[in-house]
C-alpha cells in the first residue's frame, strides 16, 4: 500500500484499508499522492485544486452540489393538541362502575375556576385539606399540568396570572378531572368529576344561548357557578357583574333538568373582601324565579394578604359532598285515595 502512494483527500479509506473509497483503481485516481510526494505539497494542490478561479472572489466561489435530500419530509396530518383530562367516554365509564358525584363549573372568563381546582389540588398533595385526604386520582398528570404555573413565583413576585388559560383539544367537549378523597370522620369515600372548562363557554352560554357543550350537565349533582369576586368588590363594576350572574342563572335554568341540581354560588377572591349581601340577595331572587336554591360558599384559592390561600375550598368540596337534597319518588303514582298514595304496580290494580 505504501508502494501506492497515498490519497490527498482526508475522507478517504485508503490510506488505512488500500481501497478507493470511490471504487476507482488506485493508479487512475486523480487523488493518489506519489509515494515521494510530500504531505505538504498535498496539501497545497489541495488548496490550489479549491481555489476560486482566477478573477472571482472566494465570495463568488461557485457552490458545490451534494444531491437532493435523501428521504423526503413525510405529509404530516393536522393534530389537536394532546389533553390529558377524561373524555366524556372515560367520565361516563367510571360514573357507572361506582358512585360518582359530578359537578358542573361555570363562569365567566377570570372568574377563577381553574384556580379552585388548582389550590384543591396542592391542599391535598399536602395533607393540609381539613376534613379529607387524597386517595387516588384518574387525571393525575392533568392536575399536574394545570398546577405548574403556581409552582414557579415566590414571595414578593407573584405573577399577575397563576393559572395558564384553559384551552380545550376538542372544543365541542368537556374534559374531566377526576380525584378520589376519603372523609377523615367516619373514613368513606368520595369519588368527584369536575369539568375544567374555558371561560368563553360561559361567555357564548350567555350571549348567545349556546348550551350544546353543556349537554353534560344534566347529570350533575352540583353546579358550581363561580363569579370573579375582585368585579363585586368595585362599586362601579358590582351592577354589570351582577346582571352577567343572573343572566348566567337564566341561561341554566333553560339546560337544567328538573328537579333541578343544587346551586352554589363560588366568589373568588375572598381575600380581598366579602361578598356583598345584596348582589347574593339578587342573584338568589333570579334562581327562585326558575326553582332554583343557591347557596354561597367565597373562597381564595391563592392569597396575597391575611387570608390563608385555599381558604374556603375545603368548605365548597364538604357543601358539595354533603347536602340533605331530599331524594326523588320512587314510585310515584297520580291516583290517590284519602290522601293517601296507591301503588298501581301490583297484578289486577
Amino acid at each position: 500500500m505504501m508502494g501506492l502512494g497515498t490519497c490527498r483527500l482526508s475522507e478517504c479509506t485508503f490510506n488505512v484499508t488500500g481501497a478507493c473509497v470511490m471504487n476507482r483503481p488506485v493508479e487512475q485516481c486523480a487523488n493518489r499522492r506519489d509515494p515521494g510526494e510530500t504531505e505538504k505539497g498535498g496539501e497545497e494542490d489541495e488548496i490550489a485544486e479549491n481555489a476560486p478561479p482566477a478573477g472571482l472572489s472566494t465570495s463568488e466561489r461557485p457552490r458545490i452540489d451534494f444531491g437532493s435530500a435523501v428521504l423526503t419530509r413525510p405529509a404530516e396530518t393536522p393534530t389537536l393538541p394532546s389533553s390529558l383530562t377524561m373524555g366524556l367516554e372515560e367520565a361516563t365509564a367510571l360514573m357507572s362502575s361506582r358512585h360518582t358525584t359530578l359537578v358542573g363549573i361555570l363562569g365567566l372568563p377570570s372568574s377563577g375556576k381553574t384556580a379552585a381546582l388548582v389550590s384543591a389540588y396542592l391542599l391535598l398533595a399536602k395533607g393540609k385539606f381539613e376534613g379529607y385526604e387524597y386517595t387516588d386520582s384518574a387525571s393525575l398528570m392533568a392536575f399536574e399540568q394545570i398546577s405548574r404555573g403556581s409552582r414557579i413565583w415566590a414571595e414578593g413576585d407573584e405573577p399577575a396570572q397563576l393559572t395558564t388559560h384553559t384551552e380545550m383539544a376538542d372544543d365541542r367537549q368537556a374534559g374531566f378531572l377526576h380525584f378520589r378523597l376519603r372523609r377523615l370522620k367516619d373514613r368513606r369515600f368520595f369519588d368527584m368529576l369536575v369539568p375544567d372548562l374555558p371561560g368563553e363557554w360561559s361567555r357564548a352560554l350567555i350571549d348567545k344561548g349556546d348550551a350544546e357543550r353543556f349537554a353534560f350537565l344534566g347529570s350533575a349533582s352540583v353546579i358550581w357557578l363561580m363569579v370573579d369576586g375582585r368585579a363585586f368588590a368595585d362599586a362601579q363594576k358590582k351592577r354589570y357583574a351582577t346582571y352577567r350572574a343572573e343572566m348566567l342563572v337564566e341561561r341554566l335554568s333553560e339546560i337544567l333538568p328538573l328537579p333541578r341540581p343544587r346551586i352554589i354560588l363560588v366568589p373568588s377572591w375572598r381575600d380581598i373582601g366579602e361578598f356583598p349581601a345584596d348582589a347574593y340577595q339578587s342573584i338568589c331572587e333570579e334562581g327562585r324565579k326558575y326553582g332554583m336554591q343557591i347557596a354561597l360558599a367565597p373562597i381564595a384559592s391563592f392569597s396575597f394578604g391575611d387570608v390563608p390561600p385555599g381558604s374556603g375550598i375545603a368548605s365548597l368540596i364538604d357543601m358539595t359532598l354533603n347536602h340533605d337534597r331530599p331524594a326523588p319518588e320512587f314510585w310515584p303514582d297520580s291516583r290517590t285515595l284519602g290522601g293517601r298514595t296507591l301503588s298501581s304496580f301490583r297484578s289486577g290494580v
